[in-house]
């Protein structure tokens, strides 16, 4: 297990280079980016809003290169905040920021300028040793391409990850072999990486990001190397955990179909977040809309024309009055009958 530990810790030193174009820094750190976590004591500094886990606060992160007078700015003043228990998507082209955007949350890089602070401790005020203890206490890493060590089990791959908090031995045999059967791999716990299906390694690094019990999950494009049907199979495994133990998933990812089932998601542009998006408030809307369309047997002509004076809902138009009504469907009269529709409704 020693020249195994050896292996790890060489396979997963973080490059400090800049992110190239492809996006695939993240995947350079580690399940825990440390073999011996340091004892850990925790830093004074800003404690998040109710509810918020993750705080981005003007991050600005630049990198510079030999022979290049001025840095290379991968971050720009980004704003972020994300709530405790949340799934969120984040997007972007190749190049856009959004891994670094990760890095900088998981520990794994530090910020130029801003402050970034994860479950109410300012990352800049930690040590080396405390951000690495950090990070093998606090985050689970999952990956695009899965990095298992490819000469260790399934199960030899979960327990490692427990070596940086110092578990003994006994108890990440039983902590591993529970948290396989939670992913359903306890049944192929002695297979080698290289015999399992992607689907089936995905659920490994899964386990394996849970082993020390994070309260964030940061996962790297977790779909991008796996078939549709087995990717929508990963995304909702992680959203039973998310449920269960109440962790903060964070995704970057291009699939619009993983982004819909996230709370929020948002787009990062030439290292800036362009937009943020509500997905529960978004579904929350169309379910106002199709209540509103349904009961009152609405075309869909009249549901935009609303829509576009701000009446979404039933309580919207409980709430209208026969003028605004009557500039929105361009007639008095109609305004009045559905006004009169509303009323009757139970």
């Amino acid at each position: 297990m020693e020249t195994d530990r050896a292996m790890m810790e060489e396979r997963t030193t973080l490059n400090t280079d800049p992110p190239s174009s492809n996006e695939n820094d993240f995947e350079q750190g580690n399940v825990d980016m440390a073999m011996q976590a340091p004892s850990f004591n925790d830093q004074a500094g800003s404690r998040p809003p109710e509810g918020a886990t993750v705080i981005l606060e003007n991050v600005v992160k630049d990198y510079h290169l030999k022979g290049r007078p001025e840095p290379i700015r991968a971050v720009r003043g980004v704003d972020l905040t994300i709530s405790k228990g949340s799934m969120v998507a984040l997007k972007g082209p190749s190049g856009s920021g959004k891994t670094t955007v990760l890095q900088l949350i998981g520990a794994l890089d530090t910020a130029t300028s801003g402050e970034v602070i994860v479950g109410g401790k300012d990352l800049s005020r930690m040590t080396k040793d405390q951000l690495t203890a950090h990070r093998a206490r606090t985050i689970g890493f999952v990956f695009q391409t899965f990095n298992l060590i490819p000469n260790l089990t399934a199960l030899e791959n979960v327990e490692l990850a427990m070596e940086a908090t110092n578990t003994p031995r006994e108890q990440r045999r039983k902590k591993a072999v529970q948290l396989l059967k939670t992913v359903n791999m306890y049944a192929r716990r002695d297979y080698m990486p290289l015999k399992l299906s992607g689907g089936e390694q995905q659920r490994v690094a899964i386990a394996r990001a849970l082993a020390n019990d994070p309260t964030i999950i940061l996962a790297d494009e977790p779909t991008g190397a796996l078939d549709s049907k087995t990717g929508r199979g990963i995304i909702s495994l992680m959203n039973r955990l998310r449920r269960k133990h109440g962790t903060t998933i964070i995704i970057v990812t291009h699939d619009e179909n993983v982004a819909r089932r996230c709370h929020e998601v948002f787009t990062i542009k030439d290292g800036r977040i362009t937009s943020g998006r509500d997905v529960k408030k978004l579904r929350q809307k169309e379910s106002d809309r199709q209540e509103m369309k349904t009961r009152l047997s609405l075309s869909e002509s009249v549901i935009a024309r609303l829509a576009s004076a701000g009446i979404g809902s039933l309580k919207d138009l409980q709430e209208a009055n026969l003028t605004d009504l009557a500039e929105a469907l361009g007639n008095r009269k109609k305004a009045g009958k559905l006004l009169a529709r509303v009323a009757d409704l139970d």
